[in-house]
């Protein structure tokens, strides 16, 4: 009787013991965001860009004599306002068509990315924005994305010629303690993608929001017939 009463309580627990083991664990589950597929990192083409050249210009509107600064790109010409912030660099990376530093501040920059149809994001929707996204989490030096905006959800400065834009956003480490940051701008104009790029430290960027913001929703572009 007793090896009975024995048999009959390990059979108990073999049975407990296999029931628990079915029993789904809740901080094993994924999450349901960990569960939606990730799309496929779209880095910015490492390809040069093609090159915009950038000159300086007196116009007179309505008055004394304007400052301009005139970018041509191919059939495009934009025409910015601008009180000698800007200095068109001589030289540019492969990532920029063209590059301008600020007057007082070098280590400030502005630059513009052309990408003909079919060479970097087809569209701004999410299906291709996500891409770029994640390749910018993945990249090889950390970047935070701090600021996120498509104007088809709302208005947002800056505006670009009446298009819709999409914006991001980035820190990383500069080394002493600093941290750098990084605004795009992206548009379709023309029928191509541009990017317009604020760079520098976060402080200097950030207090110069506004401004930068009025330097390209004040941009006009022409284009030839």
């Amino acid at each position: 009787m007793r090896f009975r009463h024995n048999l009959s309580n390990a059979l108990s627990i073999a049975n407990i013991a296999l029931a628990l083991h079915f029993i789904p664990n809740s901080q094993a589950q994924p999450k349901r965001e960990e569960l939606k597929e990730r799309s496929p990192a779209i880095s910015w083409p490492v390809e040069r860009r093609p090159r915009m050249l950038g000159k300086h210009l007196q116009v007179v509107v309505d008055g004394p004599e304007e400052s301009r600064i005139k970018v041509t790109s191919d059939n495009l010409t934009f025409i910015f306002e601008d009180e000698g912030q800007w200095v068109v660099s001589s030289t540019t990376t492969p990532r920029y068509s063209i590059l301008m530093n600020d007057r007082l501040n070098r280590d400030l920059t502005f630059g513009i990315a052309r990408f003909s149809k079919g060479q970097f994001l087809a569209s701004l929707d999410d299906k291709d924005w996500n891409g770029y996204v994640e390749s910018i989490k993945n990249d090889v030096i950390p970047k935070k994305i701090v600021y996120q905006h498509y104007t088809a959800e709302g208005r947002s400065a800056p505006y670009i010629l009446k298009n819709w834009t999409r914006k991001i956003e980035y820190e990383y480490p500069l080394g002493n303690g600093e941290t750098g940051k990084t605004r795009e701008i992206f548009s379709f104009i023309d029928g191509d993608l541009f990017v317009f790029i604020f760079s520098g430290n976060k402080n200097t960027i950030d207090a110069n929001r506004d401004s930068h913001n009025l330097f390209l929703t004040r941009m006009n572009a022409y284009a030839d017939s």
